[in-house]
C-alpha cells in the first residue's frame, strides 16, 4: 500500500492555483472523482485524459487545464488518498491514551478503510505491479507520512516490550499492509469461489481475524 511517485514530475502546489475559484475547484474535484474509479479498474495505462474528461463530464481542454499531463493527475489523486489515511489514522490514534489502544485503534482504523475504499486500495496494489519502472525511479514516497506513523507505533511498542518484531519494524508493518491490501482487493473472487454462504460468515468474522493476525504479526498477543 505504500509507493512513490517523481513529485517533481507534477508539483501539486502549482496545479493546485490553476483551481483556486469555486468553479474550477469543483470542476478539478469532478475530473479527479473520475480519474481515481478509472485508473483503480484500469490502471494507469490503460487510462487516457480523453477517458478522464469524459468520464467527468468535462471538456478534454478543461481537464488539460487542471492537470496538463496526465502523471500529475495520477499524483494528485495518490496525494489525495495519502491525505485521507493519514487523517484517519492520525484520528484514530488521538482517540487512544493506553499503548494498547492505540495499536488497536491504529490496525481497526486501517482495517475499515481497507473495506470503505476498496477501489482506493486496488490502485495502490495496480501502482506497485504495473508501474515498476517509475516506482524505481521514484524520490518520494506520497504516503510516507502513513508508513512513518506506523512504524513508530510500532517500534514504540517494542521498547515497551509489549510487541516483538525481529527485524525493521517497516517490515512487520508492509506485512500487515499487504495482507489487508491483498484481501481487499482478492475479495469478489474469492466470493464468487466459495459462495454467498461461506463468503457470508468470513465477512461476519473478517475484522475479528484480521485484527488477531496483524496482532500476531506484530509479535503481540
Amino acid at each position: 500500500m505504500f509507493f512513490p511517485y517523481e513529485r517533481s514530475v507534477f508539483p501539486l502546489k502549482t496545479l493546485e492555483l490553476r483551481s483556486h475559484t469555486p468553479k474550477g475547484r469543483a470542476a478539478r474535484d469532478k475530473i479527479l472523482r473520475a480519474a481515481e474509479k478509472l485508473l483503480a479498474a484500469r490502471g494507469f495505462h490503460g487510462t487516457s485524459m480523453r477517458d478522464v474528461a469524459e468520464a467527468a463530464g468535462v471538456p478534454l481542454a478543461s481537464a488539460m487545464y487542471h492537470f496538463a499531463k496526465k502523471e500529475q493527475l495520477h499524483g494528485a489523486v495518490l496525494e489525495t488518498i495519502a491525505e485521507e489515511l493519514q487523517a484517519r489514522l492520525g484520528a484514530a490514534l488521538a482517540g487512544s491514551v493506553q499503548y494498547e489502544e492505540k495499536l488497536d485503534a491504529l490496525l481497526r482504523a486501517l482495517l475499515t478503510w481497507g473495506e470503505a475504499k476498496p477501489a482506493r486500495v486496488k490502485l495502490l496494489l495496480r501502482e506497485l505491479l504495473d508501474n515498476p519502472t517509475r516506482v524505481a525511479q521514484a524520490w518520494k514516497l506520497p504516503l510516507a507520512p502513513v508508513l512513518r506513523l506506523m512504524t513508530e507505533l510500532i517500534e514504540d511498542g517494542v521498547r515497551r516490550r509489549i510487541l516483538h518484531v525481529d527485524g525493521p519494524a517497516e517490515v512487520a508493518v508492509l506485512h500487515v499492509v499487504g495482507a489487508v491490501s491483498y484481501f481487499v482487493a482478492a475479495r469478489p473472487t474469492v466470493e464468487r469461489i466459495l459462495g454467498e454462504e461461506r463468503s457470508r460468515v468470513i465477512e461476519e468474522t473478517y475484522a475479528r481475524d484480521a485484527l488477531a493476525f496483524a496482532k500476531r504479526a506484530l509479535g503481540g498477543g
